[in-house]
């Protein structure tokens, strides 16, 4: 979506998911209002879809929504990190367990061309590595074949890519360190070794916690 809105389903769901992606790709920053004027204008829309998005969005935990009626992306505070490192080092490790149970030689393939992409990786195209780290995840949790996974990790997609992302730009200083660490968690799960893929997917998660707050202290 980039001018109008198609109108192919509800105006509500698709004001809803052109602003997620807007905001967990980062064009919205932390922090930033959301003013539906301008919203309106440049999807070409009244301001009904884009008030019943903003409500879905703020259940997503991506907005807050002021006394005033004024409209602001999240702005996570450590404790905020802090708290989303703990709930992904429990899922995301039980995720790429029974992953390594259970994956098919589909997702293996698929998880293989991401592993790819991000060897491959550009720093001048840091976005393509973010979305291949993205979708390896998500991907991941798709291979658990465990549906209250599957529907945790779903669930709270939009917020986790949105601190992911952020702690993304910060670990441009360690790309290939990440990317070895999503290579080294496919071959565990590859090689069906489920105690390893878990050990090295919390340990994974650990690192990005520890980088992000090495560089967030250097940067303040």
């Amino acid at each position: 979506m980039q001018n109008n809105v198609i109108k192919r389903t509800t105006l509500k769901m698709q004001v809803y998911e052109h602003l997620k992606e807007q905001i967990i790709s980062g064009n919205y920053k932390p922090g930033e209002r959301l003013i539906e004027e301008k919203i309106a204008e440049s999807l070409s829309v009244s301001r009904s879809p884009i008030r019943e998005a903003i409500r879905l969005l703020e259940k997503d935990g991506l907005v807050t929504v002021q006394r005033s009626g004024g409209v602001q992306v999240i702005n996570p505070t450590i404790d905020d990190y802090k708290h989303l490192f703990e709930y992904r080092k429990e899922v995301e490790a039980a995720s790429a367990y029974y992953a390594a149970l259970r994956r098919t030689e589909g997702q293996l393939d698929r998880m293989q061309k991401l592993v790819d992409t991000m060897n491959a990786y550009d720093t001048k195209k840091f976005s393509t590595i973010h979305k291949a780290a993205r979708e390896f995840h998500a991907t991941i949790a798709e291979a658990s074949g465990n549906p209250f996974i599957i529907y945790s990790l779903s669930r709270l997609h939009g917020i986790n890519t949105f601190y992911r992302k952020a702690i993304l730009d910060y670990g441009k200083y360690y790309i290939q360190q990440v990317v070895n660490e999503h290579e080294q968690i496919f071959l565990a799960i590859k090689k069906q070794d489920e105690a390893k893929a878990k050990a090295l997917m919390r340990q994974h998660i650990e690192n990005d916690y520890e980088r992000f707050i090495s560089l967030l202290e250097q940067h303040e």
